[in-house]
């Protein structure tokens, strides 16, 4: 009642206006109830959050279907769309990220893993609209009421791409894929991805894959390929004129190094747009400039150095202390 009468007032005002001041109040009202907000500065809750409470979520709600383990991943996982569509990384109802279900490896047809419902928009998804399916795309029905009907739509390009890692690769837990237009343009030409900005430096850190384009994803023969492409520890596969694609031990991974990525492929569009596709004419780092890239970017989240005073043998000495910063759960965080 307080929202409609508020949105009454307020139509006069310019539309892009009233969305402002709409998602202001709600901000409000949420900031209001929720001791897991953000404390930047100036307010009185100014003590900094450990990084679980910056990642800690509502409590599911009453008769709740879900383990709290996977309702919690249900919302990471719907907020990752959410972003996915603030960034612009979304395009309609196409693409997906998925998350692997907490101990679902142990059930008979484990692993399962969570993925959106093919018709919705990613600023739809919510935790409880998220389809659970097996590796074969089989949905999990509600084991709470009974009910055996799917409970939605199930894209079979979705689950052959992402079941064939989720299934071959015990240290993939998230995946996410999308066509952003800067990355899916870096696929579609032979140079790949170039080493030309930290964003990069970080990306293909990660471990850079490339698979050829076969058509759309929806042959289960081309698993064992995508399988082959990526390898046993590349966290980065490029689907060669289709579109990026990264995998992570976590949600927060996933996100980060899928925004690095899209971040380095702009700059690459950008800069060889520039110099009309001369790469002649491109600052690419030699061999042992990418080294010292390499070397730096392992330590780029490192917290300054602590002296910390000890005891060997009797003789006093000191050694440096280095502690490195959650830097996949702090940029989460930030754009959740």
């Amino acid at each position: 009642g307080d929202t409609h009468s508020l949105i009454k007032a307020m139509l006069p005002l310019p539309f892009a206006l009233l969305l402002s001041l709409v998602a202001l109040r709600y901000a409000d009202a949420f900031t209001a109830t929720s001791p897991n907000v953000l404390s930047r500065s100036g307010s009185a809750a100014t003590s900094l959050l450990t990084d679980d409470e910056i990642c800690a979520y509502p409590p599911p709600p009453p008769n709740c279907p879900f383990t709290p383990q996977e309702w919690e991943q249900r919302c990471a996982l719907a907020v990752s769309y959410r972003i996915a569509c603030m960034e612009d990384w979304h395009m309609n109802i196409f693409n997906h990220i998925t998350l692997k279900v907490v101990g679902s490896e142990n059930e008979v047809d484990g692993p399962h893993f969570l993925l959106n419902e093919y018709g919705m928009g990613f600023d739809e998804i919510t935790a409880s609209s998220l389809l659970k399916v097996t590796l074969d795309g089989t949905q999990i029905t509600d084991t709470v009421t009974g009910d055996e009907r799917p409970m939605g739509r199930v894209f079979k390009p979705g689950y052959v791409l992402h079941s064939a890692l989720h299934s071959a690769r015990e240290d993939v837990h998230a995946i996410w894929h999308c066509h952003q237009v800067d990355s899916t343009a870096i696929c579609q030409t032979t140079t790949g991805l170039l080493p030309l900005s930290q964003e990069a430096t970080f990306a293909l850190a990660k471990g850079v894959a490339y698979h050829p384009y076969e058509g759309s994803v929806n042959s289960l023969d081309e698993q064992e390929r995508f399988v082959k492409s990526i390898g046993e520890s590349n966290k980065v596969l490029l689907l060669e004129d289709h579109g990026p694609l990264v995998v992570g031990e976590r949600i927060e991974e996933a996100f980060s190094t899928m925004w690095f990525l899209t971040r380095a492929c702009q700059y690459q569009v950008r800069a060889t747009s520039s110099v009309g596709g001369d790469l002649s004419r491109i600052n690419i780092p030699n061999s042992h400039i990418r080294k010292e890239m390499d070397r730096r970017a392992e330590k780029f989240d490192e917290a300054p150095a602590a002296s910390k005073v000890f005891e060997d043998e009797g003789k006093n000495g000191q050694e440096e202390v280095v502690t490195k910063h959650d830097t996949e759960t702090l940029m989460f965080g930030c754009a959740r």
